[in-house]
């Protein structure tokens, strides 16, 4: 009997699913069956005062991405669709040796025609947990996706290269040792494969923009020194906000929901106008 080696990579993955390069930076991207998938995860952006080896916004970006691709080889169709994601539950882990390559694996599957939920992890090259991170996906084809965005309102960037290496372009910074507020101007530069034809802001730069804005409230608080560990987060993005929009970023106390393993907790609010884009609650501890 002869065996049937059911493994696809990128190639067969990539036209199915919503994300390009540069936003999408998996490196061998294979999925030996159905619903699962694995890669090798590069540690591309400023962590800022956080201490991991990798900030939230860069695990969440690369294990959400991982998990879409896991999904979109469980849907029926083949065509390509839009993996937006809705709902996450994650976990960082202490920093272990620095890395500048992580390994990313997920399962996931279709729990409806338009929903897709994804079970993710990050390790080191030792084996050591970085981050997890469970999320929920709404689904879309093409058609459907281009009716929700309407026209595009400005034109995909060609540069920079990489613009996930680059530390959120907070404005209007107003900050003490509790809250604090800033503007973010979404351009098309900080969307580039995200998405191609309708740049729009993704959640990672939106969780880069809530932590670089929380590292100024821990410095008020704490000291141009003091970093931060975060534990258990919970983060929601319930719209999207396109290249040329204007957003508030706020940040603010909040409860921790784990209050016996980091006794402190902030949530970071990202608005349009009266639309909310993205929010997420972080555990943390002062390290």
């Amino acid at each position: 009997m002869t065996s049937v080696d059911s493994t696809v990579g990128y190639g067969e993955i990539g036209p199915r699913i919503c994300v390009t390069p540069p936003y999408y930076a998996l490196g061998d991207l294979l999925s030996p069956e159905p619903g699962l998938t694995s890669a090798t995860v590069p540690v591309q952006s400023p962590t800022g005062r956080q201490a991991p080896v990798v900030g939230i916004a860069e695990a969440g970006r690369h294990l959400a991405i991982l998990g879409l691709c896991a999904a979109a080889t469980t849907n029926p169709s083949t065509k390509r669709h839009y993996y937006l994601a809705h709902r996450g539950v994650g976990r960082m882990f202490p920093r272990v040796d620095p890395a500048t390559r992580l390994i990313g694996t997920a399962s996931a599957q279709m729990t409806g025609r338009n929903r897709a939920e994804a079970q993710t992890e990050l390790r080191d090259p030792q084996g050591n947990l970085v981050a997890q991170m469970d999320v929920e996906y709404l689904v879309m084809s093409v058609p459907v996706f281009r009716r929700m965005m309407g026209p595009a309102r400005a034109p995909d960037a060609t540069e920079p290269a990489n613009p996930y290496a680059a530390p959120a372009p907070l404005v209007d910074v107003a900050a003490d040792a509790h809250s604090a507020t800033a503007k973010l101007a979404v351009e098309a530069a900080m969307c580039r494969g995200h998405f191609d034809g309708f740049p729009a802001l993704p959640v990672s730069v939106a969780g880069y923009a809530a932590f670089a804005l929380f590292d100024h409230v821990l410095e008020k608080a704490a000291g141009p020194g003091a970093r931060w560990q975060p534990g258990m987060f919970r983060l929601r993005a319930d719209n999207l906000a396109t290249a040329g929009e204007t957003c508030t970023v706020d940040v603010e106390p909040s409860a921790p929901a784990e209050p016996d393993a980091h006794p402190q907790a902030f949530t970071g609010t990202i608005r349009s106008g009266d639309r909310e884009i993205f929010s997420i609650d972080v555990d943390y501890t002062v390290v």
